[in-house]
């Protein structure tokens, strides 16, 4: 009679038993300031044009969607369809690319802070990560270039959110000398997360086709509304697509998802009215929170960092609002509607006015 292992954990490798999953205190009722969603509805005609598919859940969607999909994420960045990859949101893009293009025991240089699926990801497949500390400004957070430029030599992949998440800083600004020399530098590929281009302006998507190791993430879920629709789209060199492709099927992004990206990308100035609005409100909830004493970064995306050595989740939480607390002594906060962002003021007014001190 055979006999099953008595302990599972012997059949998994070690750095999965070590890696580290993705982590987040989440609300069910109350303001939601703490995943960078958008506070605004998908508009009602991306609304109905999915509902309108709804009862073809039965059957797999037709390759015709797809390559709709890639016509217009294509037209949108001014690329080609042979480089536009869709993905389950961004996170699907970066997933493929580190699941794909990087084998255990590769070097991935990030920066720090970053984005944390980098290190999620790097964990999960065993990759040994290279974090090079961004440089804290009085108003921005700035690359450390040389640093970055070392380390990246020796990459076989750099990973770069641009702008920064959690600081709401640009990096490297589509800036092509200094991204034509960081392509030239490493073994690997290099890839700039512009998860929030519709709120930056700069993307380096033109470059795909002059720098082929370059590879470009974009997502539906900040701008467009689409956070749990699970789109967005990966923008590379037509080789780096087709072999991203043989890792996936026609049918990764779901039906309703596809048909939200494609009705969205038909109607694309919906979402630049949607960042255009939010950045007005980070611009008034920067000007408030400096206004209360508290220190506050600028930010060219839809969230804003604060510095404060107290504990802000726990009690804001209590007054229902929820808060990211990325690295200690740092707190993200998404930027909501316009009466979310004073709600959030008034109540971070209560806990300051109770505290010892205003800011770290």
């Amino acid at each position: 009679m055979l006999i099953a292992p008595t302990d599972v954990n012997e059949l998994i490798y070690p750095w999965l038993r070590e890696a580290k999953e993705y982590d987040f205190t989440d609300i069910k009722d109350g303001i939601r300031l703490h995943l960078n969603e958008s506070p605004y509805s998908p508009p009602d005609f991306v609304l109905e044009a999915v509902s309108k598919y709804l009862s073809k859940g039965n059957r797999y969607q037709h390759p015709d969607l797809s390559r709709r999909f890639k016509e217009l994420a294509a037209e949108y960045n001014k690329v080609e369809p042979e480089e536009i990859f869709p993905t389950p949101g961004g996170d699907g893009a970066i997933r493929s690319v580190f699941m794909s293009l990087a084998q255990t025991g590769d070097n991935v240089v990030t920066n720090y802070p970053s984005y944390s699926m980098y290190s999620v990801y790097s964990s999960f497949r065993g990759l040994n990560q290279v974090k090079i500390s961004l440089k804290e400004g009085e108003d921005w957070w700035n690359e450390d270039w040389e640093n970055l430029l070392s380390n990246s030599k020796k990459a076989r992949l750099v990973a770069i959110d641009d702008p920064n998440n959690p600081t709401g800083s640009p990096m490297l600004s589509a800036d092509e000398s200094k991204i034509a020399e960081l392509a030239q530098s490493t073994k690997g590929f290099v890839l700039l997360d512009e998860a929030y281009y519709e709120f930056s302006g700069y993307t380096a998507s033109r470059l795909v086709s002059k720098y082929p190791n370059l590879i470009i993430v974009r997502t539906m879920s900040k701008a467009f509304s689409l956070a749990s629709f699970r789109v967005g789209y990966l923008i590379a060199n037509k080789d780096v697509v087709k072999t991203l492709e043989k890792g996936s099927t026609p049918f990764d992004v779901a039906l309703p998802s596809l048909i939200a990206g494609i009705t969205a990308l038909e109607n694309p100035k919906y979402a630049r009215d949607v960042a255009g609005e939010i950045s007005r409100n980070r611009n008034e909830l920067y000007n408030s929170l400096r206004g209360m004493g508290v220190k506050v970064y600028k930010s060219i995306t839809n969230f804003l960092l604060i510095k404060h050595q107290g504990d802000l989740v726990n009690p804001l939480l209590r007054k229902g609002i929820a808060i990211r607390n990325p690295m200690k002594g740092f707190y993200r906060v998404t930027v909501g509607t316009r009466d979310q962002c004073k709600v959030f003021i008034e109540r971070l007014g209560e806990i300051l006015e109770n505290s010892d001190t205003k800011q770290g």
